[in-house]
């Protein structure tokens, strides 16, 4: 099958929430509060940081650096303490029950899928996580294809990250939430960028104009160098662009 685009989706904070927050969490730092007496924000801060020590260390494998569950091993470890939980089998506990599909989000794919286009996932989630949630929410058969960390080692920062994607002679575009991962990196890589912020992120002045000139006008931050190509508020506004892009962006 030849593609005339392909579409990257992020997955957390752009499709779907998953249960780390409401279920996943409460568990594994509850248990670790109790066994250290620690306060919940400072044994969650540990997490973030060790996360993002091996994140920003390009010598460490992308897959250990978004383990999650070597993470809280870690944290706990350095505490003193050891874990009955693990994130693995907490994620296949709640996924069910404590994941949520982001408004719009079965029915803009739905409107998006076609013959001529590749949906494909990329998140820096591993698939272990991942994929129970997906298939909770009935994302899964959307796809063409899953990228994570451990499809191909790598973060979204990583070319090779997206494998044969990477240089698919397509139309190319990144759709997500988070500005380093969704437009930063993805732009370096030569790919169209349509960004996801949170609506309050935006201001009020631009939400009335189209995406085009939202990113235009956005006003990024001395460390945001490279603007997203569109800027949405909602994931209604996807098939509209993308055919619009699809027309006038051709490769």
């Amino acid at each position: 099958m030849t593609y005339k685009t392909v579409i990257f989706f992020d997955l957390d904070g752009t499709l779907q929430l998953n249960p780390f927050e409401t279920a996943v969490w409460p568990d594994i730092v509850g248990e670790i509060v109790q066994k250290t007496g620690k306060l919940a924000y400072e044994v969650i801060q540990m997490f973030e940081d060790e996360s993002a020590t091996r994140q920003n260390d390009d010598s460490i494998p992308a897959v250990f650096a978004m383990d999650f569950d070597s993470i809280c091993t870690t944290v706990a470890q350095r505490l003193g303490v050891s874990l009955s939980h693990n994130c693995t089998d907490l994620v296949r506990k709640y996924a069910a029950t404590h994941s949520s599909l982001l408004d719009g989000a079965l029915e803009t794919l739905t409107k998006l899928r076609a013959p001529h286009r590749a949906l494909v996932v990329a998140t820096k989630g591993l698939a272990k996580y991942q994929l129970p949630v997906m298939n909770a929410l009935g994302l899964t058969p959307y796809f063409t294809s899953i990228l994570s960390p451990d499809s191909h080692n790598g973060l979204k920062k990583h070319r090779h990250f997206f494998g044969e994607w990477a240089d698919y002679p397509a139309l190319r575009m990144m759709v997500g939430d988070l500005y380093e991962d969704d437009v930063l990196y993805p732009g370096g890589h030569g790919f169209m960028t349509i960004w996801k912020p949170l609506p309050s992120l935006v201001p009020a002045d631009l939400h009335g104009y189209d995406p085009f000139t939202r990113a235009q006008n956005y006003p990024y931050t001395t460390r945001q160098t490279h603007p997203a190509d569109a800027i949405i508020l909602t994931l209604r506004e996807l098939p509209m662009l993308i055919s619009y892009i699809e027309q006038h962006h051709a490769p």
